[in-house]
């Protein structure tokens, strides 16, 4: 069974999506110094242009996501070491890389000038940004997955 059959399985998905959100959340929440700063600030323009933003944001990329890190969960199924939480940790560049990918690709398909100019000044860090997350994201991916 693929990553997507699993985290979009309809008794599932309203789960990972709301455990993604609040993941993100408490990630930029998190943050201090300038960095964090200009993660929240980034994060209430956007949350004032578009509300639920982030909801529908993380419903419409799941799938996405899901099959960007495939390869990854195949390499798991085929290793059958451990849980696939402490795979993609221990894989983490990869699977940050796969992330971004989608993510780049879906905003430059934006029509939003905001969410675009927005993501620009984002994105330089962007990388690190979700090798931080990484950990709980693993977690979160391990718990659906078990």
């Amino acid at each position: 069974m693929s990553l997507a059959d699993i985290l979009l399985a309809p008794q599932r998905r309203q789960a990972v999506i709301a455990d993604c959100v609040l993941l993100i959340e408490s990630h930029v929440d998190s943050r201090g110094g300038l960095k964090g700063m200009a993660l929240k600030t980034g994060m209430a323009m956007l949350k004032k242009a578009r509300p639920g933003l982030l909801e529908r944001a993380t419903a419409v990329l799941l799938p996405e996501f899901a099959v960007a890190l495939e390869p990854l969960h195949e390499r798991y199924r085929d290793a059958s070491d451990g849980d696939f939480g402490s795979y993609l940790q221990a894989h983490a560049p990869e699977a940050a890389q796969a992330l971004l990918q989608v993510a780049d690709a879906r905003v430059e398909e934006s029509d939003s000038a905001t969410v675009k100019s927005t993501y620009a000044r984002l994105r330089g860090g962007a990388e690190a940004e979700v090798l931080a997350v990484m950990p709980g994201l693993a977690q979160l991916l391990g718990r659906h997955l078990a």
